[in-house]
């Protein structure tokens, strides 16, 4: 079946960041399959992933249910999916032993979730005293996360997203104030910026399996909002 995306499809939904770590993606690709225009498979990162493509009159319909997928992003497990589907055979085919690697990988994250966040932090500062590389992959990483002189606003931002995998409870808040603090703003992009985020905190609910609560918190602001059409287009856009 002739495809009904192209690589500058992935890259433009996606943006150049998401796109190219799809590209180093795709040996984690699984289980390959499709049902007329759907497409489906498993993705194996910190967990197995499942993302699904399918055709749409505008475009494309695409769903992943990691954090970044359930907050309606198209991420880079969507990007390493598409990719293997247009590349054929050779791109669907993965070594055994890192299909059992990333299997593992993913039983070893759910034992780690029982420990505390205490105990989890001792154990990793533990191993990071004897493993020079984990020292320096660690410190690059929260170096990325809290740049010098970066917008103290974004930083909170991205320190919320990486919270909000691990204990969604305490990026909600953080979520609130920001868009609220972008809807007062009464422009067009912080308009835009806050549906962003409101699915961000959407996710995090769902996470915490408190849909109703993410719901009724919409529905609250909507109904606050009635006199702002550009924010309800916004909303709209993103299926809020």
């Amino acid at each position: 079946m002739t495809a009904f995306f192209s690589k500058k499809d992935l890259e433009r939904l996606a943006g150049p960041r998401a796109y190219q770590r799809g590209v180093a993606s795709v040996p984690a690709v699984d289980s390959l399959g499709t049902s007329g225009a759907e497409i489906t498979a498993t993705v194996y990162g910190s967990e197995p992933w499942q993302v699904r493509l399918d055709r749409r009159p505008a475009g494309l319909d695409f769903s992943c249910d990691c954090p970044r997928g359930m907050a309606g992003e198209f991420c880079r497990h969507c990007v390493a999916v598409g990719l293997v589907y247009l590349d054929g055979p050779v791109a669907k085919t993965r070594s055994a032993e890192f299909a059992a690697a990333q299997r593992e990988i993913a039983g070893l994250r759910r034992l780690l979730g029982i420990l505390d966040r205490e105990d989890l932090v001792a154990l990793l500062l533990d191993c990071a005293n004897d493993d020079h590389d984990l020292r320096r992959h660690l410190t690059a990483r929260v170096d990325e996360l809290v740049t010098p002189g970066a917008d103290v606003n974004d930083t909170e931002l991205r320190l919320a997203d990486v919270r909000a995998l691990t204990d969604p409870a305490s990026a909600i808040p953080v979520y609130k104030k920001h868009i609220e603090a972008r809807i007062a703003a009464r422009n067009r992009r912080d308009y835009a910026e806050a549906a962003r985020y409101l699915q961000h905190l959407k996710a995090a609910y769902q996470r915490l399996h408190r849909k109703s609560e993410a719901v009724a918190y919409i529905e609250g602001l909507r109904a606050a909002n009635a006199r702002k059409p550009n924010l309800l287009e916004e909303l709209a856009k993103r299926g809020l």
